[in-house]
């Protein structure tokens, strides 16, 4: 995948324009943070860490706030990865306050679901509570028919609900 997205971003430089270019180093960003937790190292995020800076600099100069919460859901997993968790709740709550302006109902579910999955084992959960997240999400989910997302509300009520709350 990240090779495609190379090759896609070499073209998008030479012919497109800033939206898509953004959206190849989201690519590059996202491939290079699953390889970086798949390989348990903490140098190799230095990667990600760039493509997403590039991904979320990109859209924002491109003007357009569709794409912007994806490129922020995905930083705020790597700061939390890196165990930056301040910054990793100011990019949920940036991409909270896009979602509810637009209103973006699916990426609403999808902050949801990123608050509970990487700050439910936190001293002080910085808003209601896992299970408030996680019960928001799926009625989101529900209403929105974004099915889509099931199998992952279940993996995360099994898995944080499960846990011994702090």
């Amino acid at each position: 995948m990240s090779e495609r997205a190379a090759q896609t971003l070499k073209i998008a430089e030479q012919h497109l324009g800033p939206l898509d270019i953004a959206l190849d180093h989201l690519t590059l960003g996202r491939a290079a943070l699953y390889e970086a937790i798949l390989e348990s190292t903490d140098s190799g995020f230095r990667i990600p860490n760039s493509e997403l800076g590039l991904a979320v600099s990109g859209l924002l100069c491109a003007g357009t706030q569709d794409h912007l919460p994806r490129s922020l859901l995905t930083r705020a997993w790597l700061h939390s990865a890196q165990g930056n968790s301040s910054n990793a709740q100011a990019d949920l709550d940036e991409a909270w306050e896009i979602a509810v302006r637009g209103p973006m109902r699916l990426f609403m579910a999808d902050i949801h679901l990123h608050r509970a999955r990487l700050f439910f084992r936190a001293a002080q959960y910085p808003w209601v509570s896992p299970a408030a997240d996680l019960a928001a999400a799926e009625k989101l989910i529900n209403d929105c028919g974004y099915h889509s997302r099931d199998a992952e509300l279940a993996d995360a009520k099994r898995a944080i609900l499960s846990q011994p709350q702090q």
